[in-house]
Order: structure tokens, then sequence, then C-alpha cells
């Protein structure tokens, strides 16, 4: 384990966070509560997303309340299971590139599966942030989609869909994605957060 994970984490290996608590289940708790009312206060505003410092923001708006290093890009690399993550010395390579795919994605009036597939992709490699990259990346891409108009839904903890991402089997992964239109970009933001609701 490299330093600077070591340094966010209490000697029983639970994250440090604001409110030092040292239980990693009550921690968990109180993690996906706050986030998910964080969610829902944050797409009633309807976000317009333009580059990928507003998934740093989201990020930031989900976690900031727990974490001192949320919406802060990770300083170090890391890998999960055999699985290695985006080297973060090259991070502004990754941030160039994804910027471009955003900026490709909002000039486009309908996208398809596969256009959030390849962000989806992209995001997930460069895995830019210590934790919570997999529920920061689904508002960021659901908040993208409601700008077009859609209502984007996939399951985040799925085994298929982790697989598709280590393998970045583009296919594999826009198969697992649920797509609908929406008359408008209100009722998509509204129907995204009545998803969140019944998680």
């Amino acid at each position: 384990m490299t330093n600077w994970i070591e340094k966010t984490l209490y000697s029983n290996g639970t994250l440090k966070n604001k409110l030092h608590i040292h239980d990693a289940d009550k921690l968990a708790q109180i993690e996906y509560r706050e986030s998910a009312k964080n969610i829902v206060y944050l797409l009633a505003r309807q976000p317009k997303i333009k580059n990928l410092a507003d998934l740093q923001k989201i990020h930031s708006f989900m976690f900031g309340e727990l974490y001192d290093w949320a919406g802060q890009y990770r300083p170090g690399n890391f890998q999960k299971d055999d699985y290695i993550f985006f080297d973060f010395h090259r991070f502004q390579y990754a941030i160039t590139d994804i910027n471009a795919l955003i900026k490709q994605m909002n000039a486009k009036e309908v996208l398809t599966k596969l256009d959030y597939a390849k962000l989806l992709d992209e995001i997930n490699y460069m895995h830019p942030f210590r934790e919570g990259n997999g529920r920061s990346t689904k508002v960021f891409l659901q908040c993208i989609a409601a700008n077009h108009q859609q209502v984007l839904n996939y399951p985040r903890k799925n085994n298929e869909m982790i697989k598709a991402q280590q393998d970045s089997d583009l296919n594999a992964i826009a198969n697992l994605l649920k797509l609908d239109n929406s008359p408008s970009q209100e009722i998509a933001y509204h129907r995204i957060i009545d998803l969140h609701k019944d998680n």
C-alpha cells in the first residue's frame, strides 16, 4: 500500500473522515445517506456539464461533508485487485482527452449508449479520486444525459459492469446502460431524481 493511501486511513483501515468515525460500517451508512441526500439536492439544480472540472465539483459536493480530499484528484497511483488505474503523473493527458470527448458529446443533439460508454470507460480508467469514483461518475453522466433530454441509468454495483469496465469493452458497457429520451431537460432531471430516491 502506498504512503498516500495509508495517510487517508485510520490504523484499523477505515477512511479518515471529518466526523472521526472509526467504525467502517457506521461510516459507510452515513456516507451513503449523506451522499444520497446531496445527489438529490444537486440534481434539483439541473447543473450544466461543460468539462471534467464539473466532476470535481460533483464529487466535492457529494462527499465534502465527510472527507478532506473530496473533489481533489488523487496524489498517487493505486490499483484494485489486478486492475491498475491511470498514472496520476499523466492526469493532464487524460483530462485533455476527456474534455475533448465531453465537448464532442455536448455538440450532439442526441447521444447514444456508446457515447456514454466511451466517456464512462475513460473516466473509470483515469479513476481521479481516492474513493467515490463510481457514484460521482454516474451522477456526472446522468447530468450530461439530462442536458440532452435523456435519462441514463445503470447498476453501480454489478459484476458484469465491473468486468466490462476492466476489459474496456465499450459494447458490453453500452449494452448494460439504460437510456431513454425525455420531452425536456427538466423532466429528465425529475426522472433521474426519482431513480435515486428509489435506490
